[in-house]
């Protein structure tokens, strides 16, 4: 269920999937340390609209924008054990001062050089269990650059 604003939504929940994204480049219990095919930059957008995001993935940490703007910043953690592999993001810093301090749990599948994300707004304890769109998890299907 979205609370905001179609536009405003869009970007606090692309922030929160940034971040939930940064984390799973990061370290998980039971997993890896990382996943170093994430680092880089991913570009794409998410199930329910055209609007671009870029996700800059460092060993560490994860940059989101949506449509060139600021959205999220973060740590991340994965684990790469799992099926599908799960990241974890802590949210530092977001336009909406709501997520920061708050994580995002998500799931996430690398085919190619596309990347699928599936994450919940920060905040959420629930993770999701598939790549489907719709319900409280926001899909993005993004591409290295």
């Amino acid at each position: 269920m979205r609370l905001f604003s179609s536009k405003r939504c869009e970007v606090m929940f692309g922030a929160a999937v940034v971040v939930a994204f940064a984390c799973c480049l990061g370290c998980g219990s039971g997993g890896s340390s990382g996943d170093p095919a994430l680092v880089g930059t991913w570009v794409g957008t998410e199930a329910s609209s055209s609007t671009v995001w870029t996700f800059t993935v460092t060993s560490s940490d994860a940059d989101v924008k949506i449509a060139g703007v600021q959205a999220y910043k973060g740590t991340y953690t994965v684990d790469t054990s799992s099926d599908p592999k799960r990241i974890t993001l802590a949210v530092t810093d977001s336009t909406n001062s709501l997520y920061i301090g708050k994580t995002a749990n998500g799931i996430y599948k690398m085919e190619g050089s596309t990347l699928t994300v599936a994450i919940n707004q920060p905040g959420n304890a629930a993770r999701p269990v598939d790549f489907t769109p719709g319900g409280d998890a926001a899909v993005f299907t993004l591409t290295k650059q």
